[in-house]
């Protein structure tokens, strides 16, 4: 009895001990903004620069629109002239009229007889009156979207990190060549479907319609130093290829709207195309303001058994939110946050599972703390932690996450060394 007892205030202790360190690790979406460095930073003494966008194709447009404009004007004279005739030609065709009728009005009644019984002809004049003038229409040439292109420069051509100005500038000038695309057409899918019914599985087969076509939006961008040499010159490979816009899938027939369909999905591909010319550009030369989606994550646990990492995590998203809006300060925060962290590694014993800052846990502090240091540009903390991991048994979700870090980080330490 006294063994028994003792069993359970042992399973009871454990238990105790295995409650208290209970966590629950919690990954949290987070979003900032930082600068992406260039690969190939411009001369210091530059800061500006200027966007054109040039549209090869406004040359053909203005060619048909001039050919519409003279064969317009050509039927637009022959018309005037043939209304200014037609008066005379009416009078004419009124006196040959007259003249034949007075003419047939000689003729006997006996001759008029004879003509139309016996010889089958039937001689009375016949009023012929000239056509009315008639303007033919002329088809609209078939031209390409055209754009306000300083309006698009404005917004989607932006240098990060230098001034819209004249003055000693770079000179990013995009081409256009303009939205191909095959006609839009409507395909028919016949797919096999199941139906229960009274625990009886059925087959049948069910049309469904969707609209398609085939579209390229093809551009290209140089970019010149002041003095006119040239920095680079691209044409984007994901940019020459044809791609396929579906609609979504109906089991009725759909109606076709080809003008609006193309030209709402022409205005949306444009702005696609125009945004990765940016990004391409900002990537080797700009200083862009970056967009990064990731995680930081803390521990939920009992009490305030935690609250050191809490305040790390609070105090880590707070500082990485106001990163560009007041760098100094999130810097100040980003370092106290390290210290947090760091002194809670102390307590790491990745073999025990009973521990506050087990395995689990200090995965976490190491996959938060990459994030601080890729704010904050500290490559050489990163790759310590790196070499940690790589003693580290890791499951292949944590060792996907590693992975990526080292690419995040390898691109970094690349565009460090190129602006130093």
């Amino acid at each position: 009895m006294i063994k028994q007892l003792l069993l359970i205030c042992s399973l009871a202790l454990i238990s105790g001990i295995q409650s208290t360190f209970a966590q629950n690790v919690k990954n949290e979406p987070l979003e900032y903004n930082y600068i992406k460095l260039p690969l190939t930073p411009l001369p210091s003494t530059i800061k500006n620069y200027q966007s054109t966008i040039f549209a090869p194709f406004e040359v053909e447009n203005d060619k048909k629109k001039a050919a519409y404009e003279a064969e317009l004007a050509v039927e637009e004279a022959k018309y005037q002239k043939e209304m200014q005739e037609y008066p005379a030609k009416l009078k004419a065709a009124e006196d040959v009229y007259a003249l034949e009728m007075a003419e047939w009005e000689k003729k006997s009644l006996a001759e008029k007889v004879v003509e139309k019984q016996l010889l089958n002809e039937n001689n009375k004049p016949v009023k012929r009156l000239p056509s009315t003038p008639y303007k033919r229409t002329i088809p609209q040439p078939q031209l390409k979207s055209s754009y306000d292109y300083p309006a698009l420069c404005a917004t989607y051509i932006i240098l990060g990190g230098y001034n819209n100005s004249f003055e000693n500038s770079v000179k990013i000038d995009v081409t256009l060549n303009g939205f191909d695309y095959t006609h839009p057409k409507q395909v028919s899918e016949v797919k096999q479907m199941t139906s229960v019914k009274n625990g009886v599985s059925s087959s049948y087969s069910e049309t469904y319609y969707h609209i398609e076509f085939s579209y390229r939006h093809t551009m290209s961008v140089r970019v010149t130093l002041p003095d006119g040499k040239e920095l680079f010159f691209v044409t984007p490979q994901e940019l020459n290829t044809y791609k396929i816009y579906k609609s979504g899938e109906t089991k009725t027939s759909q109606v076709i709207n080809e003008e609006v369909l193309v030209k709402t999905y022409e205005e949306k591909i444009l702005q696609e195309n125009l945004k990765l010319i940016n990004d391409l550009v900002n990537d080797k030369i700009g200083f862009k303001r970056e967009l990064r989606k990731t995680e930081f994550s803390y521990v939920k646990g009992k009490d305030d058994l935690y609250a050191d990492l809490m305040l790390g995590y609070n105090v880590g998203t707070s500082a990485l939110k106001s990163l560009l809006d007041d760098p100094e300060s999130a810097k100040t925060k980003l370092e106290s946050v390290v210290k947090t962290y760091s002194i809670a590694l102390e307590e790491s014993e990745l073999e025990n599972k009973k521990a506050r800052i087990d395995k689990e846990v200090t995965t976490m502090i190491y996959f938060n703390l990459l994030e601080v240091y890729f704010a904050l540009s500290n490559v050489a903390e990163a790759e310590k932690i790196f070499g940690i991991f790589n003693t580290m048994s890791l499951s292949s979700s944590t060792s996907k996450q590693k992975g990526i870090y080292e690419s995040l980080f390898t691109d970094l330490k690349k565009r460090i060394a190129a602006n130093q």
